[in-house]
């Protein structure tokens, strides 16, 4: 969570409120937090000082602003370029592409997304494996019906990954046609984003 903080607070200096507001209105799609995570959160980064706050009156109330450091700026890029956790790789691999814009480089970029695939292919290679294993697996027949569903599971894991798998091979197309200029180019007027 506090590589997403980062990200947001590189957009914007922000209160805890606003933080919390911007997770529920977009990141809370792939990236759940409470309000006393985001607490937690932010009082890591700034004791590791990747992010610091200045204390301000508004309506007769104090408040913190938050604002990255150089430090901070530094661990989210490297952040975005490591591996991602296996028991988060979705959720993670979100992050990222939500955050992909503020990569400076469609090469870098292009990176992230490859390592996000390889990533995503080793689990749906694992995956297999284990179902091709439990196939195997003589099973008494009181346990029968219920292992079937069990293996269901497995397969909902199969898919799922193998969906990701496709969709961020798309986005990685997209990417490196944009970087050959064959590709649209992203609409700035669309989003408002000049």
């Amino acid at each position: 969570m506090e590589y997403v903080v980062l990200g947001l607070l590189i957009l914007k200096s922000q209160t805890l409120y606003e933080l919390n507001k911007a997770f529920q209105q977009g990141i809370a799609l792939f990236y759940s937090a409470s309000y006393g995570s985001l607490q937690t959160a932010l009082k890591k980064l700034v004791n590791q000082g990747n992010i610091e706050f200045e204390e301000q009156v508004d309506q007769g109330r104090n408040k913190k602003v938050y604002c990255i450091t150089d430090k901070g700026r530094e661990t989210f890029i490297e952040w975005m370029g490591a591996e991602l956790p296996a028991s988060r790789l979705e959720s993670t691999a979100l992050s990222k592409v939500f955050f992909l814009g503020l990569i400076d480089g469609s090469e870098n970029k292009q990176a992230i997304i490859r390592k996000i695939i390889e990533q995503i292919q080793r689990a749906v290679a694992e995956l297999q494996e284990m179902d091709e294993a439990y196939r195997k697996l003589e099973v008494q027949a009181p346990y029968q019906e219920i292992f079937s569903y069990q293996i269901k599971t497995l397969d909902y894991g199969i898919q799922s990954h193998t969906y990701a798998r496709n969709w961020f091979e798309e986005l990685l197309t997209e990417l490196e046609r944009i970087e050959a200029g064959i590709g649209p180019q992203p609409n700035k007027e669309k989003w408002n984003l000049d």
